[in-house]
């Protein structure tokens, strides 16, 4: 098969430029990628070819020139798209994550077995890191990565891929019956997030109050609709009197000050959805704990078992900063193996014959200062690769002052009073569209309030700069035949 098209590729300077593209390959054989004449990327076999309907425009895309990934690209990765080579014509929504368990590839890596794929090193991601996305005409998707969304209306569709991320949130900070959560920054994630709520608390039935803070006419209004119970507008209210007040604060700021709000607002856990890729709190790299949808926790005997909800398995390796591996030492059960040094001992024992064939990674790690957080996220500068695995935790010991003075003494309270930081990345499109067909009040919603502006794919760079208003909520770019 062979597809010739023009789109927008999107530039490091923040705008776009038009190139001719070409598909030629074919699902069992591979595909070979061109952009102007010239071989632009080579895939294997697994990929479904399928025609774009229409592509959101997210916050990532906004930002994407500061993301560690190769530019000139087409970005979007919010997409709804329809199969060309099948009859009856199906609809699909398509999951940003392109690994060998995506594609269908027989020889799975560590990540894939460990139940992971999400966070292989080697994946692609649709519309952000190499693989060409949404706002062109044509995609080339994984084939497992493809999901059918018929039953769901385009209009809801649409927002499936920002919808999972959402509810993903939900699954790793589940509210309790008798919570009082909120959402701080109920814009284009937290109005999905306020959504996400509602429907979890309608198909689990689970009794808890949802509350959305934000400082704009239109978020209040906008909240109400999307599933508050209530809303607090901190041109009002003081924010100082809700300290300590909700029991799960989920924050969708993007700001320093957000988070520093966020840290004093959360009672038991708060939860980090997105950040900017500054230091927050004294803390570094929370765009990449984020990433790796890491946690923070009090460093607390009862932590050495932590691990994800659903995942089932025990943490057999742990490793721990020399700041404080005197006092942890003699702590560690049994059955789990005690590693420490600093960063660049960890990296060494994770490249030794110890690990291989394993996943590369530690199960836990112990940090005795916010640089040891730091470090123990990303160790070198010379790749993306943290020390501990994802979607595990660091155990922040916190018994040496001295390392939290300054920006991180609000840290140190929070963790101290036994706090959490939980943060989530991507989401189960199969479970948020079951939740979806479940609550038609919330597709209700979702279809009636949250996209703001439509745009045709050739007026993209307007469409770009719309979204990027305070104004705006969802921008969705439309192609037509």
């Amino acid at each position: 098969m062979q597809i010739k098209f023009k789109a927008f590729d999107y530039t490091s300077d923040d705008t776009f430029e038009e190139s001719e593209y070409e598909y030629s390959g074919s699902q069992e054989q591979g595909w070979e990628i061109r952009r102007n004449g010239s071989t632009y990327l080579h895939l294997g076999p697994g990929y479904k070819v399928l025609k774009t309907k229409a592509c959101g425009v997210c916050s990532t895309d906004i930002d994407r020139r500061f993301l560690p990934h190769p530019l000139p690209q087409i970005i979007g990765h919010e997409v709804l798209a329809e199969s060309i080579d099948e009859s009856p014509q199906k609809q699909y929504v398509v999951e940003i994550n392109d690994t060998y368990e995506a594609r269908g590839d027989r020889n799975l890596d560590s990540f894939c077995l460990e139940g992971i794929p999400t966070h292989s090193p080697e994946r692609k991601v649709l519309g952000i890191d190499r693989l060409p996305g949404g706002f062109g005409p044509y995609i080339l998707a994984p084939q497992h990565a493809a999901i059918d969304a018929s039953g769901i209306s385009s209009k809801a569709a649409v927002l499936m891929e920002p919808f999972a991320a959402a509810l993903q949130a939900i699954l790793a900070s589940p509210p309790q019956a008798g919570d009082h959560v909120a959402v701080l920054g109920p814009r284009r994630l937290g109005s999905l997030i306020l959504a996400a709520l509602r429907a979890h608390k309608q198909s689990q039935k689970v009794d808890f109050r949802i509350t959305a803070i934000t400082r704009h006419d239109h978020l209040v209004a906008l909240s109400k609709k999307m599933g508050a119970d209530d809303v607090i507008d901190l041109r009002v209210t003081d924010v100082t009197s809700l300290e300590n007040k909700f029991d799960i604060l989920y924050d969708t700021t993007s700001t320093a000050s957000g988070f520093e709000s966020a840290v004093k607002l959360a009672k038991r856990e708060l939860h980090l959805k997105t950040t900017n890729g500054q230091v927050m709190g004294g803390l570094k790299h929370l765009t990449e704990l984020v990433v790796d949808e890491l946690s923070l926790l009090p460093a607390d005997a009862k932590n050495l078992d932590f691990h994800w909800p659903k995942e089932k398995r025990s943490n057999q390796t742990i490793f721990v900063f020399s700041s404080v591996a005197s006092r942890w030492k003699d702590k560690i059960p049994q059955g789990i193996r005690f590693y420490e040094g600093n960063e660049s001992d960890a990296e060494r024992i994770l490249a030794s014959k110890e690990f291989e064939g394993k996943l590369p990674r530690f199960d836990l790690v112990i940090a005795g200062s916010p640089d040891e957080i730091g470090k123990t996220i990303r160790p070198n500068s010379k790749h993306e690769n943290a020390i501990v695995r994802p979607r595990s935790a660091i155990l922040v010991d916190t018994s040496d002052a001295s390392q939290w003075s300054g920006d991180a003494a609000t840290a140190k309270s929070f963790f101290d009073a036994g706090k959490v930081i939980r943060s989530s990345r991507c989401g189960d499109f199969h479970y948020a569209i079951k939740l979806l067909k479940e609550n038609p009040d919330v597709v209700s919603a979702l279809e009636e309030n949250m996209v703001s502006h439509h745009f045709n794919a050739s007026d993209l760079p307007s469409a770009y700069s719309k979204a990027k208003e305070p104004s705006s909520v969802k921008v969705v770019v439309n192609f037509e035949d």
